[in-house]
């Protein structure tokens, strides 16, 4: 299988893409920083999450994180996939897919049958996380400017 835990070197080169995945994922709803970044990146990763890369003829084609949160709804310790990027010449090829269901069974593995991620509104990947059985349990919602 071309997935496996990423290396602290693919990590660090994962991370030089925090920009790029920023902007994608938030469609336009965020200014990418790299203190934006560092702010969502290094809790998941200093709490025990790691990425999992799919790698093909030794190239990082995409990545997924996995790691753990506490609900403070439920009062239950999740999983979480904080970030899901395919780099754009490898899309459309089933990889994210792929990505989705080995951080699900790592998860499962773990022991956390629940798990959670964030979508913006307008982000394609929305799709595929309800082909995949993910579904809304909350919505964020805003106005902006007066009434």
């Amino acid at each position: 299988m071309p997935i496996q835990k990423a290396t602290i070197q693919q990590t660090k080169e994962i991370l030089k893409c925090a920009l790029d995945v920023m902007d994608e994922a938030t469609v336009g709803n965020v200014v990418p920083s790299w203190q934006k970044a560092k702010e969502l990146i290094w809790p998941f990763l200093n709490n025990g999450g790691f990425y999992l890369v799919y790698m093909e003829n030794n190239t990082i084609q995409g990545w997924i994180g996995i790691g753990t949160n506490y609900d403070f709804y439920t009062d239950q310790v999740i999983g979480i996939i904080p970030e899901l990027y395919v780099l754009p010449p490898f899309r459309k090829k089933g990889i994210a897919k792929q990505l989705c269901e080995e951080a699900c069974r790592q998860l499962n593995k773990m022991g956390y049958d629940r798990i959670q991620l964030n979508v913006f509104e307008g982000n394609h990947a929305k799709q595929l996380y309800r082909k995949l059985g993910f579904r809304d349990i909350y919505t964020t919602m805003e106005l902006k400017g007066k009434i």
